[in-house]
């Protein structure tokens, strides 16, 4: 998940102009977002209505006569670096139930990114990583110079 904003004026810009200079640019900024985590296998508990003495009664049977089973859940996304300090955006469903991220740079440098904060709502969620040097980043367009008909580019 990734986006940049960019306006140009019909006259510039023809269909079928490559975007490829801009790819190539942005690129260093893409980054791909791997989180790990460990979920309780739900298959081990038969399905009962909220509420259901059933429901109680299997929960306080399984729990005593087994240990809770768990196993590990990964999840990979993409993402894109909005300030060369380290603050990743992403979308929330890639980070949702993850103990641990990790945000791997383009040139296969991996670094632990914290989460900062999330919006299930519109599915974006901000990350921050360490880095000993500046990363690039990506500048958004100014939004309020775009008009009806401009080209807009998703990148990431």
């Amino acid at each position: 998940m990734g986006f940049l904003l960019m306006t140009s004026s019909a006259h510039s810009r023809v269909a079928g102009e490559s975007f490829a200079d801009l790819a190539q640019k942005l690129l260093p900024s893409v980054v791909t977002i791997s989180t790990t985590g460990v979920i309780k296998d739900p298959s081990l508990s038969p399905q009962f209505p909220p509420g259901s003495p059933f429901e109680e009664f299997f929960r306080e049977f399984r729990e005593r006569n087994r240990p809770q089973e768990q196993r590990r859940s990964t999840s990979v996304g993409s993402g894109f670096i909005i300030e060369k300090s380290g603050v990743v955006i992403t979308n929330n469903h890639v980070i949702q139930d993850a103990q641990e991220i990790k945000v791997i740079l383009q040139d296969n440098t991996t670094l632990t990114a914290k989460l900062i904060g999330r919006d299930p709502k519109t599915d974006i969620a901000v990350l921050k990583v360490n880095s000993e040097k500046d990363l690039p980043s990506v500048s958004f367009g100014d939004s309020d110079q775009l008009r009806v008909g401009d080209w807009v580019v998703a990148i990431g």
